[in-house]
């Protein structure tokens, strides 16, 4: 046994957990290991930290906690073990966006440490603590300059990545031309501008770009992003996202409009963010976490990805903003959406929430609806995997094909028949969004020709929330000559169904399509009396009315801005704004910004020319608040 734990611990020390984990899993259930003591304790953390290199957390931090308090307690022999795993501990906290864990555990590493190894837990210090506004993180990054100068021979490297932290640090505290200061010592550190990258390099070139940036240099901050090859991907990853999504401004998140942040982060190869961290605001840790929090819930296709070079899946870096929607802009098929969510919560014993990524939020749904079959729970299989198919934004085949598994299990398991009638009203509606985006007009006109009558037959015509949320999905936005009689009798059958409560969601919607559709025929009494049917205010209707169809984008290659232009930059802005009851728009900003700086003028600048269909608001209120697009810039000659 001994010769078994000294051949594992002498792999993971090399790093070779592909040898050790095996072995410490073997010792740790062999009977004659004694539950509690120190052999126990030593096994559970060194395999933990194997564990944690695998990207196991969960099962890595139950393991190193299990066994910490046994080595704490060990004494010397054990304190390299102990200040390892409160560095891993004190990561995971960081990766959480839990500040006072982290500098918890990483105080308690450098308690342990002396010499050299005091600098990794430092420079830990001194990131989470970089927005805090005092003078603790410029301490711990002195420190660490301090001790890594004292060497025989300085690690130009570890030097340069010092000096990019303290820099960091200075700009985030309004230090600017100190933190350029010490950025440009780093890049002389670490080689200069040179057309060999590194991923520290790519952060550290960043870097320097926002302190050019913010020191007026605005040549210098697009030079220094060149040389990070940001903007420079023949398929930028954010032009085929599934799902990003700006934080909400508000008390909830403390975030405000002028707030901004730059966030660095990886993609997964599910498609998920990995390890997204503010790098620059002049907000407080709380303002850092809520943007960092925000990108952790983005993902896109795996497939989409396999087009990105890998290099830039391992650190992309995006400037942001808070959105002004509020999160209230309920679609269509929310409110039948938060009626089998309703059902769901009463079957499952427990839903996953506070996961870091939306990619493993889906992932642990599908986890916790498969085991459900597998034990033959067969109702609650169907409430995990209908759920998981409802809430996936993704819109292809596959997410189609996902309401077949939970609708034969609801039907086995004799669910009731309006958890049932959700599922199919919203698989016709996934099915519809998949056809819009790969057929022509004229063919998703036939498939609602063929869906419609579904509305009146049983077992939906006795249920009016999922049929009238079949009917209000067939109306368009702007109809043509043809259609718009079909479209108004759709419409008024949803606003006048009595089967439906007076200011329910679908029920306004119909009515403000009507308002729109009559106010743009000149019937103003009309539109006026269908508005106050509503129950809304001007305000309120601005954040759940239909979305007016666009008439003009105003977009034109003119629009490009030169400088970008001759420095090969590409680039993605999504944009928020208002649009205003006469189709014009206003207040606009940009959201999230790839690279960061370089499209964000030009975009805002565009969003004025673009033009909405007149919507009927009394007073000329907003008719649409904080509608968002995107505009993607791409040099012709590349595509």
């Amino acid at each position: 046994m001994q010769q078994q734990f000294n051949t594992a611990s002498n792999a993971e020390q090399a790093g070779d957990c592909k040898t050790a984990l095996p072995l410490f899993e073997a010792l740790a259930s062999d009977p004659r290991v004694k539950p509690g003591s120190l052999p126990a304790a030593a096994i559970a953390v060194r395999r933990g930290h194997c564990l944690f290199t695998f990207g196991r957390d969960d099962e890595g931090e139950a393991q190193v906690e299990a066994g910490l308090p046994v080595m704490r307690q060990a004494g010397a022999n054990f304190a390299g073990d102990v200040a390892g795993a409160e560095l891993e501990l004190g990561n995971l906290a960081a990766l959480r966006h839990d500040e006072n864990l982290a500098i918890a555990h990483y105080q308690a590493a450098l308690v342990l440490t002396t010499g050299d190894e005091r600098v990794v837990p430092l420079l830990r210090l001194a990131a989470v603590t970089a927005f805090d506004g005092d003078d603790r993180p410029l301490g711990h990054a002195d420190e660490a300059l301090k001790i890594a100068m004292a060497a025989p021979h300085p690690d130009k490297k570890v030097l340069a990545y010092i000096h990019d932290v303290h820099g960091r640090i200075l700009l985030n505290q309004g230090q600017v031309k100190a933190g350029y200061t010490e950025l440009k010592q780093a890049l002389d550190l670490s080689g200069g501008l040179t057309d060999r990258v590194h991923l520290e390099d790519v952060q550290l070139r960043g870097d320097l770009a926002q302190a050019a940036l913010l020191n007026g240099d605005r040549d210098g901050a697009r030079n220094y992003l060149a040389y990070t090859g940001a903007g420079h991907i023949a398929e930028s990853p954010f032009a085929i996202a599934v799902s990003m999504k700006a934080p909400d401004c508000g008390s909830e998140t403390g975030l405000k409009p002028e707030d901004t942040a730059i966030v660095d982060f990886a993609i997964g190869a599910d498609g998920g963010v990995t390890g997204a961290q503010t790098v620059y605001t002049r907000g407080t840790y709380a303002v850092a976490a809520a943007f960092a929090k925000a990108v952790n819930t983005w993902f896109w296709r795996p497939e989409d990805l396999a087009k990105v070079p890998a290099f830039y899946r391992q650190l992309t870096r995006v400037e942001m903003r808070c959105s002004n929607s509020g999160g209230n802009v309920p679609r269509i098929p929310t409110p039948l959406s938060r009626r089998y969510a309703a059902w769901a919560r009463t079957v499952l014993m427990t839903l996953p929430t506070e996961l870091p990524t939306a990619a493993l939020a889906l992932q642990a749904l599908k986890d916790q609806g498969d085991a459900a079959v597998a034990r033959g729970d067969f109702r609650a299989g169907a409430a995990a995997l209908g759920l998981r198919a409802i809430v996936d934004p993704r819109a292809g085949r596959a997410q189609v094909a996902a309401f077949d598994e939970p609708l034969a299990l609801g039907q086995k398991a004799g669910i009731p028949q309006e958890a049932m009638n959700a599922l199919r009203v919203l698989h016709m509606a996934r099915q519809v969004i998949v056809t819009v985006r790969e057929r022509d007009r004229r063919e998703r006109l036939a498939d609602w020709d063929r869906l419609l009558p579904m509305a009146d037959q049983a077992p939906l015509v006795s249920d009016p929330l999922a049929a009238d949320t079949l009917r209000l999905l067939a109306v368009p936005s702007r109809p043509d000559g043809n259609e718009r009689s079909a479209a108004i009798a759709l419409a008024l059958r949803v606003a006048d169904d009595g089967g439906l409560p007076a200011h329910a969601p679908l029920r306004q919607e119909a009515l403000l399509w009507l308002a729109n559709d009559a106010a743009r025929a000149g019937q103003l009494d009309v539109a006026q009396g269908y508005f106050q049917r509503t129950g809304l205010d001007s305000e309120q209707c601005a954040l759940i009315g239909p979305m007016p169809a666009m008439r003009w984008s105003g977009v034109s290659s003119s629009d490009y801005p030169m400088e970008a232009w001759r420095m090969g930059f590409e680039g993605w802005v999504k944009l928020e704004y208002n649009i205003n009851a006469d189709g014009t728009t206003a207040a606009a900003r940009a959201l999230i910004s790839y690279p960061p700086f370089v499209f964000e003028d030009a975009a805002t600048g565009m969003a004025r020319n673009i033009r909405y269909e007149r919507s009927y608001r009394p007073g000329g209120g907003a008719a649409c608040n904080a509608e968002q697009q995107s505009i993607k810039f791409a040099i012709p000659s590349r595509h």
